[in-house]
């Protein structure tokens, strides 16, 4: 997300998070407190409990933490508080979070090879939604 923010916002929005509320009078505040708390939340207690045993059961940790990813994120479209734009939407981000969860367990394994494959993935978004034309 921190990435997105840095080379996308300055050419246009995929997802934007609604900053309608009583805490967050800013898209700026919405976004710092997403990716400084929630996200930092979310990946110490993904990686902390991920099961060290066979792949079936990583497996189906994986698939959990994207079905909580998923089910939140339809709230928030349902409830208006994310918007997509420029051909986003829920499939893109279904692929982003799966990307995301295999990196990071990678990055927590092998930094370097998570940061190798990182930047294909990147350019891979950045090429698909039109960040070089």
């Amino acid at each position: 997300n921190l990435l997105y923010k840095f080379f996308a916002l300055s050419k246009f929005h995929l997802w934007k998070l609604s900053s309608h509320d009583y805490i967050f009078k800013t898209h700026l505040g919405i976004t710092l407190w997403h990716i400084l708390i929630i996200n930092t939340m979310c990946t110490f207690i993904y990686l902390s409990n991920f099961p060290e045993e066979d792949w079936m059961k990583k497996l189906i940790y994986i698939l959990k933490w994207l079905v909580i990813f998923i089910l939140f994120e339809s709230l928030l479209l349902k409830f208006n508080h994310v918007h997509y734009y420029n051909g986003w939407n829920i499939g893109w981000t279904i692929l982003f979070d799966i990307i995301m969860f295999l990196m990071l367990r990678l990055h927590f394994k092998r930094p370097l090879w998570a940061i190798i494959l990182s930047f294909p993935s990147t350019l891979f978004y950045l090429k698909v939604f039109g960040y070089f034309d």
